[in-house]
């Protein structure tokens, strides 16, 4: 068995894969469900409808969601009906009972993602993170908690204004842009992404042991294909090697050459500029975390063992965090600016573009025969890793699970690291 993500050999009982970290159920679901595709699937109504109302989404674009995504097609009035009996309202906060609590618990968890990795994001980060959550406060609430218990923060976080160049895209799957960021590399994580160039839409963001693989950037490239079907329009890469193999499958499936470009990184515009957003928003405090385990002498980077330790123990939460921001990001609303910029958010901008008014899906149909051709004929895939078995072993063996957060890691990395030097 194989990890669809990095190529690594893993175990078929395996839950998780130990070189990129990658949750593998997601996987075996996706399989289940295609191999039962005569089974009728019933959808669940509140979790789905709750879903897209915490993450922001218009009356409409809930509607929409529900009919274009899950075949499930409903009235407004009945979204609303819906709405009033799962006790979900969007301005009614200072009328409820129950405020305080609210506001206690808000205050709480905004202390929480101060001192965590999403640190450095602002106000409106925060609030659609307490969304996401299922905490409905004003903005303007979340915005003054934030001056009285980080003021400092809130004072390093200026806009600064740009002269920006107009960008021009079609609609939907014109054009992904795909790159990788080298920030965490001293640490051992690279992280390798691409995003739709019409409307911002994060496609994949993975944390890998290297982004200068062509086969791994290719397995992400072909994952994505795989789940939407399709491959865009055009595919714009830097001109690193590790491109080639993604470049060949674009290439490949429109029987196009010019299906594919390469441009330098500075003309990368699209990645280029959310990387800028990432190392702003948060990966400055990875870094930061990193270095300061370093500087107080519990990680050293020239160790192998200690390197190969860190990555077993915080590669699950750092994509984790990954998957977190994606999320995030993609459920975001984009402003109206006086830039050529349409509002919205980048799913429902991405999945109904007709509902903005913009060109429908540019989306390449590709056949599955050729799918799982150039995934059996041109990716090769990389064998385990030794140290990798070692620390699963080491830490089955104390009873110890997968982390969940940075904290759990650090205890598992100092615990594991004591176990492989000291063996106890």
């Amino acid at each position: 068995m194989f990890c669809s993500a990095c190529g690594s050999v893993v175990d078929e009982d395996a839950n998780f894969c130990k070189s990129c970290g990658k949750d593998l159920r997601l996987e075996d679901s996706s399989e289940e469900e295609d191999s039962s595709n005569e089974v009728e699937v019933e959808i669940d109504e509140e979790t789905i409808i709750k879903y897209y109302f915490q993450r922001g989404f218009s009356y409409e674009e809930i509607i929409h969601f529900l009919a274009k995504r899950h075949d499930h097609e409903i009235s407004k009035s009945t979204l609303l009906r819906r709405l009033k009996t799962y006790g979900l309202k969007r301005r009614s906060f200072f009328k409820a009972n129950d405020s305080g609590e609210v506001l206690e618990a808000v205050r709480k968890r905004i202390l929480e993602i101060i001192h965590g990795p999403g640190s450095c994001g602002g106000y409106r980060t925060v609030w659609h993170t307490l969304k996401m959550e299922g905490l409905h406060v004003p903005r303007i609430i979340v915005q003054d908690i934030l001056k009285e218990v980080d003021p400092e923060g809130c004072q390093l976080r200026k806009a600064h204004r740009l002269k920006r160049r107009t960008y021009h895209c079609l609609g939907p799957n014109d054009t992904w842009h795909m790159d990788g960021y080298d920030k965490l590399k001293p640490f051992g994580f690279s992280i390798h992404g691409a995003i739709d160039g019409f409307r911002w839409k994060i496609l994949w963001l993975e944390v890998t042991r290297s982004n200068n693989s062509p086969d791994n950037i290719a397995t992400y490239f072909l994952s994505t294909v795989k789940e939407l079907k399709g491959c865009p329009r055009q595919l714009i890469t830097d001109l690193g090697t590790e491109n080639g193999l993604a470049a060949s499958m674009q290439s490949y499936f429109h029987d196009d050459a010019d299906a594919h470009r390469y441009v330098s990184s500075p003309r990368n515009q699209r990645i280029e500029g959310w990387w800028s957003f990432y190392s702003r928003s948060r990966s400055t405090w990875w870094r930061n975390f990193f270095q300061d385990l370093e500087f107080k002498g519990v990680l050293d980077s020239s160790s192998e063992l200690s390197m190969e330790c860190l990555w077993n123990c915080f590669a699950p939460v750092i994509q984790k965090d990954l998957d977190i921001v994606k999320e995030h990001w993609n459920s975001h609303r984009i402003r109206k600016s006086r830039h050529n910029t349409v509002p919205g958010r980048p799913d429902s901008l991405f999945y109904l573009p007709e509902f903005h008014g913009a060109v429908g899906n540019l989306l390449l149909n590709v056949p599955q025969f050729e799918i799982d051709y150039v995934s059996q004929h041109i990716i090769q895939r990389r064998s385990g890793n030794e140290y990798q078995d070692y620390f699963d072993y080491a830490r089955i063996a104390l009873g110890i699970s997968l982390p969940n957060d940075w904290q759990e890691a650090e205890r598992l990395y100092r615990k594991l690291l004591t176990v492989a030097v000291n063996g106890a």
